[in-house]
Parts: C-alpha cells; structure tokens; sequence
C-alpha cells in the first residue's frame, strides 16, 4: 500500500553526513572554524564579517537539503517533469471520431445546413472579340442548404446575403471600367457551385437536378447521389474509402488524397450524412499520409478549435469538445499562405420544416 512521504524523515535522510555531531566535520566546526579566521588579512582585501559567513553557511546548508528532497520528492510521487510531444493528426481525428459517434441519430424531412463562405476570384469582361482586362476580386455569402430525405420533394441552395468586392485599388480600377458590374456568386468548400449572373439576394436554386446530374448537388467523387445515398454510405472507414475511390474513378477522376480530402469535408460540412459515418469520415482521414495537426486554430468567425492539415493548402477545424466540424478553408501554395476559399458551419441538423423560398429562383445549373 502506498503512502505520502514523511518529509521531515526526507530531511533527515538528505541531510548530509557532514552536519552531524560525531562527524569529522559538523555544522558547528564549520562555524567554529569560520570564527577562527584570522582577524587582519593582506591590504587591500576588505575583511568579511563573522555573522555574514555564517549567515552564508546556513543558506547554502539548507539549500543542498532542500534540493536533494525536492528531488527525492518528485521522484516518490510521480511529479518528473517528462519530455511533452504534439499530437498528432491521427490522434486528434480518432479521438473527434469517438466523440461525434456517440451524438444522437435524429431524423426528420430536411437536412438543413447554416454557413458562412468566403472565396477570392477573377473574372473580366469585355465587347466580343476583345480580350478582357481579368480583376482579383473577394466574395462572401450567407447561405442555407435544404436536401429533402425524400426524392419526391426537391432540395434547394437558399443565398441570403452576398457581397463582392475588388481585392486591390488597380482591380477597383479595371471593374469601374467594366462598368462595375455584380461580383461573383456564392462560393466556398462544399458548397453547391451557382456561376453565371445571379440576382441580388435573397434567392433559391434548386439542387437535385436529375436532367443535369454530372453538375447537381449533392455529389460523392464527382457523382451525383440522393439524400438516401448519403445517409447509406458505409460506417466501416475503409469500406467508405473504397466507395469514394470508386465514386471518383467512375467520374473520371483519380482517386487521390487530396480528392479523398475534400469529399469528406464536403460530407461532414453540408451533408446529411450520419454519426456513424462522420465517424468513419474522420478515422479514414486519420489514415491519410499527409494529414497534420496544425494546433489551436480559430476559423473565420472567430470560434477557436484544432486545426488538421493536408498538404499545406487546405483544413479542416473541429471543435475538441464535441468533435464536430466548424470550418473548411483553403490557403494559396504559395509561401504567403493567403486565405483563398472557407466555410463556416454554423448550425446543421434535421428538422421537420420546410424551406421558406425567395421571390428568385435562379434556374438549375
């Protein structure tokens, strides 16, 4: 049975041989002997008095003591400090795995999804014939997806607020010339690809578009799916691995980790996809070769969680509590690691509502 030491009896076993009575030298020798010093010292060497070496004995004596339990201390109780290592990637995502499988699997008759995006591009225009002057330029939106459980009720993209703007004073230039046209459309990680000309918000766009399925929403390795396909996927990560290769195989698509990657964001961050198989998604990105922990990080919005890596240009941030997924975001090659696409996640479940649709529906992509 184990026991706290007795520190006292700690002092007395660190206690040096030397300050005991009976010893070749006691503490009181040492004292006498510093009194013994003789009185007058060579010129120039100022005289050191008595009770300051003594003072100076007695420190030094208790600290050899005092550093020898302190020692023996940690080692009885199990206090050493020992070398610390970053977690790694694979620990951060098996153990959000752990976390996120235990949530409840509730249902209802939409997936309904709330974010945020942010998505720098480049675009120009100019009469036919002519080559346009191309301006950088950075879009932000707000927006909703719906993905109805049944096929027999559609899902729907709902924008509710958008802005574009030029990045630079020089593209301001260029768009005022171009007659300072809208910019941009709704874009970021996983959400659902408008293009063209949209209409000031709020408006809707219809995603299950059957008559056009290679550009539809909902995709898995670039091709289309249904709600129920989504919620089928298998739980087991490397059968899920299988079916994403095999999905990105057959849309003509090769199946790398990167396109592993961001299939599995688009999943965990839009889609309806169960407990059980965002935990899959997440042990079958623990298994990726070039994930890596980048540490405490904030997303966009300012919600701070873990921040996992692949290949230095995009991540992912889950919140440590709950294991769930706050942002996707995207970051230039380059060595300025400039902020190029994100998403933030800010409420998803399922719900029994129905979408309350704008005036504007943008027809199918």
């Amino acid at each position: 049975m184990s026991r706290k030491p007795d520190a006292m009896r700690l002092l007395a076993m660190a206690r040096p041989d030397s300050l005991d009575r009976g010893s070749r030298l006691s503490a009181d020798d040492l004292l006498s002997k510093a009194g013994d010093e003789p009185q007058t010292r060579p010129a120039g060497r100022p005289s050191r008095p008595r009770s300051n070496i003594m003072t100076a004995i007695r420190i030094a004596t208790v600290a050899t003591a005092v550093t020898v339990v302190t020692a023996m201390l940690a080692r009885s109780t199990g206090t050493e400090p020992s070398t610390s290592h970053p977690v790694s990637a694979r620990t951060i995502l098996l153990a959000a795995a752990d976390r996120i499988e235990t949530t409840s699997a509730a249902t209802g008759r939409y997936w309904h999804s709330v974010g945020q995006s942010m998505a720098v591009g480049a675009e120009g225009r100019a009469p036919t014939g002519m080559t346009p002057k191309m301006l950088s330029y950075q879009v932000t939106c707000t927006h909703e997806v719906w993905m109805a459980k049944s096929e027999r009720e559609p899902s729907w993209l709902l924008v509710t607020a958008q802005s574009g703007k030029p990045l630079a004073q020089a593209d301001e230039v260029i768009w005022r010339q171009q007659e300072a046209y809208r910019l941009g459309a709704c874009e970021g990680p996983g959400v659902p690809s408008i293009g063209g000309v949209v209409p000031q918000p709020p408006f809707a766009l219809r995603l299950d578009d059957q008559h056009n399925p290679e550009v539809s929403y909902p995709q898995v390795g670039a091709v289309h799916v249904t709600t129920k396909q989504v919620m089928g996927l298998p739980a087991d990560p490397m059968r899920l691995k299988e079916v994403l290769q095999g999905r990105a195989w057959r849309g003509g698509y090769p199946a790398t980790e990167e396109l592993l990657y961001t299939q599995a964001t688009s999943l965990l961050s839009q889609l309806p996809t169960t407990p059980q198989v965002r935990a899959a998604l997440y042990r079958m990105l623990a298994g990726l070769s070039s994930v890596k922990n980048i540490g405490t990080t904030a997303d966009p919005l300012g919600r701070v969680g873990i921040g996992i890596e692949l290949d230095g240009t995009r991540q992912i941030i889950i919140e440590e509590s709950s294991g769930r997924l706050l942002a996707v975001q995207e970051r230039s090659s380059d060595r300025t690691g400039t902020l190029t696409s994100w998403t933030a996640v800010t409420a998803s479940g399922w719900t029994d509502a129905r979408p309350r649709l704008p005036s504007r529906i943008v027809p199918g992509n």
